[in-house]
């Protein structure tokens, strides 16, 4: 005789009713988990789909980018034969012309170098080319470079030992330039703008400050939009690009900004001290 025979009638019914039970879950839980694995198969295939217009997107902006560096650069270089005097002397208002089509053509150049750079980065084709950097090394070349190119007062407060940064040189580089570039544009010819070199708590910290006019809030709410800019010059992809390089970097940007007190941007990244560093 089977040994479930011998068990009263309720104990019989109350297991028959649990393995029904189990069995409704489990095939439930079944159900559930192949729906889920369809969604995720979905959107993967989506993310793929996604990245994929987008890898087209900035191919295309790329060919159009070199389609307009070259011949704008061969103009670029035509003027500055002109203004260096090498076709001869150029009258008063023949001056002002070319440094109109000098000033133009730098704009329209560096307008398609910050669309390349932006497509770029918005389909995710960057790979970082990381390497072991002195964060202060890299600041003061950057001052030099800045200085060298502009009239404004740019002082420089990077004093202390060497930070060490994993980061990708070209790119950390050019979130500076673009932090400095866009203090001199906004804070006015008399504005002095400060760059500082700090560090706490594993993080490198890299203020740029003026003393210019401010930002009005509803500036400040759009600032890192693209495209959104307040100057004539400004291709208004600037900031977009630095936020983007600091957080692939694993930072953050800041803006502490004030009317009439002027405006400090901030970007940290992590530090790669050793332990024999500390």
């Amino acid at each position: 005789m089977s040994p479930l025979a011998q068990w009263p009638a309720a104990a019989v019914l109350t297991l028959i009713a649990a393995l029904a039970v189990t069995a409704v879950v489990a095939a439930a839980s079944i159900v559930r988990l192949r729906k889920a694995s369809h969604t995720h198969r979905a959107m993967r295939a989506e993310a793929e789909r996604l990245r994929a217009l987008a890898k087209d997107r900035a191919q295309r902006i790329a060919m159009l980018s070199h389609e307009v560096r070259t011949p704008l650069a061969l103009i670029r270089g035509a003027g500055e034969l002109l203004q260096d005097g090498s076709a001869g002397p150029l009258t008063e208002e023949q001056q002002r012309f070319t440094a109109t089509i000098m000033d133009n053509t730098t704009h329209v150049i560096s307008l398609a170098e910050d669309l390349l750079t932006h497509a770029r980065l918005e389909a995710t084709l960057f790979d970082l080319n990381v390497e072991r950097l002195d964060l202060r090394s890299l600041v003061r070349a950057t001052v030099r470079e800045l200085r060298a190119i502009h009239t404004a007062r740019i002082q420089l407060d990077n004093r202390g030992r060497p930070i060490p940064v994993l980061a990708d040189p070209r790119l950390l580089r050019e979130a500076l330039w673009n932090l400095g570039n866009n203090a001199i544009r906004h804070a006015g010819a008399s504005a002095v703008i400060t760059f500082r070199v700090t560090e706490g708590e594993g993080q490198a910290v890299l203020a740029v400050a003026d003393d210019g006019h401010g930002i009005d809030p509803s500036t400040r709410r759009r600032m890192f939009d693209p495209f959104h800019t307040t100057s004539r010059d400004g291709t208004g992809l600037g900031l977009t690009i630095t936020k983007a390089i600091v957080e692939l970097h694993g930072g953050n940007v800041l803006v502490d900004t004030a009317a009439r007190s002027g405006t400090t941007m901030y970007f940290t990244i992590p530090t790669a001290r050793e332990d024999s560093d500390e």
